[in-house]
C-alpha cells in the first residue's frame, strides 16, 4: 500500500477501458447496420452458412448482380476468366468435350475452381434459362481477400461445401 496514487496503473486502465468501449461500439454499430434483405438472408442460409454474417455482407458489397439470357455461353473451356459467379436463380449446364458433366442451379458457384487455382477453366458453362447471378471481379476479390484472411478462410470453407454438394448431386 502506498500513500501516492499509482498514476501509471490508472492511466493504463483508462486506456484499456477506452479501447474496449471503442470496439464494443464498433461491433454494436456493425450489427445494427447489417440489414440483410430477404434475398441475402437466403444466400447466407443456403450457400454462405459457414460465414459470419458481417463478413458475408462485406463480400456481397463487392459484387454486382447480372441477369444472363437463356442459351448464353458463360465460360469456355481452357480460358482464363476474370470473374467468380454465384447462381442465385436459374440453371446452367456444364460440359467438357460435348459431354454433359452437370447441371447447376440456385446457390452454386461457377468458375470457382479456376478462381481458386488460378489455372484455366476446365469446362464450358452455358445458361439453359434466364439466370440471375452475383458476380465478383477476380482482381478486386483477390485483393480484398489478401487483406482479410479470416474472410478468405471462410470463403474457402464455402467453396469446399459447394464442391461437396456438387459431387453428392452427381451421384
Amino acid at each position: 500500500v502506498t500513500d501516492k496514487p499509482l498514476w501509471t496503473d490508472i492511466i493504463w486502465s483508462v486506456v484499456f477501458i477506452a479501447t474496449n468501449l471503442w470496439w464494443v461500439s464498433v461491433l454494436y454499430y456493425e450489427k445494427l447496420t447489417l440489414n440483410l434483405g430477404e434475398h441475402e438472408k437466403k444466400m447466407l442460409e443456403f450457400t454462405f452458412s459457414k460465414m459470419d454474417p458481417l463478413h458475408f455482407k462485406k463480400l456481397v458489397r463487392l459484387s454486382t448482380v447480372r441477369v444472363i439470357p437463356e442459351n448464353t455461353s458463360l465460360i469456355k473451356e481452357n480460358t482464363h476468366i476474370n470473374e467468380l459467379m454465384l447462381i442465385t436463380k436459374g440453371l446452367v449446364k456444364i460440359t467438357r468435350n460435348d459431354k454433359i458433366l452437370a447441371y447447376v442451379k440456385d446457390g452454386r458457384f461457377v468458375g470457382e475452381m479456376s478462381f481458386m487455382s488460378g489455372e484455366t477453366t476446365t469446362a464450358d458453362v452455358d445458361t439453359l434459362e434466364e439466370t440471375e447471378m452475383i458476380v465478383w471481379d477476380k482482381t478486386v476479390l483477390l485483393e480484398f481477400l489478401k487483406k482479410n484472411e479470416t474472410i478468405k478462410k471462410e470463403l474457402n470453407d464455402v467453396f469446399s461445401e459447394d464442391l461437396i454438394k456438387k459431387l453428392v448431386a452427381d451421384n
